[in-house]
């Protein structure tokens, strides 16, 4: 005989719940999140200028980050992020196929209204650059990374100059002359919607498998 008092067993519907408890709980959050996302990078501000036959265009892309959460009547409705400087600078050159082979950078330097001036060191613009072709027939590019990073002041450096001396190899020879490449600062903002439920059944299918973001994004198609 069992002196001790019975042990209670938990009731049908208890038991049939607990495997739905962490459905519920999914099924409770948000289904979706908004990032809002602000790009703050230099465009320029004329026409692209040319060079032995090719159009160029310099590219300042962010490299620094600031985050932050969105408040709706004090519910969370997402994130908000800043894209910021330092800037990372690309220098593309557009031509035409079977025209341009190469180009180099001989000088570069950035400068501003209130007397701000900064010369590139040589082995910021080294190399040679090679024309390949785009996904518009008849059309190639060519892109150099510039380094280090640029520091700018938004305030201060809000309209800029850069002034290179290049060189580009053509099918007739070699053309050299300055580019003169004015750039303002400009701000973009974008949505992006992310389905919760959708995201974290693909991190389960994927979590084995390294996906590695691209550092820099691709390279523009057009110097506009």
């Amino acid at each position: 005989m069992n002196s001790g008092s019975p042990t209670a067993s938990p009731t049908p519907i208890l038991a049939f719940m607990r495997p739905l408890l962490p459905l519920l709980c999914l099924l409770l959050l948000p289904s979706c999140v908004h990032v809002f996302t602000t790009r703050q990078e230099y465009q320029a501000s004329s026409p692209a200028p040319s060079l032995g036959g090719s159009a160029f265009r310099a590219e300042f892309i962010p490299q620094g980050k600031e985050s932050g959460v969105a408040l709706s009547a004090m519910v969370v409705g997402g994130a908000m992020v800043s894209e910021i400087g330092p800037y990372q600078l690309r220098l593309h050159a557009f031509g035409q196929d079977g025209d341009q082979s190469w180009f180099e950078i001989k000088r570069l330097r950035l400068s501003s209204k209130d007397q701000f001036a900064a010369p590139m060191e040589a082995r910021g613009f080294a190399g040679r650059a090679e024309f390949k072709p785009t996904q518009t027939a008849g059309h190639t590019r060519a892109s150099l990374l510039l380094g280090p990073n640029i520091s700018l002041d938004a305030k201060k450096q809000h309209d800029i100059v850069l002034d290179a001396d290049v060189v580009v190899m053509r099918h007739s020879g070699l053309a050299r002359g300055t580019l003169r490449i004015p750039l303002t600062l400009t701000k973009t903002k974008r949505r992006e919607s992310i389905f919760i439920f959708s995201e974290i059944v693909s991190d389960i299918r994927h979590r084995d498998s390294m996906d590695i973001p691209a550092a820099l994004p691709p390279p523009p198609e057009t110097a506009d």
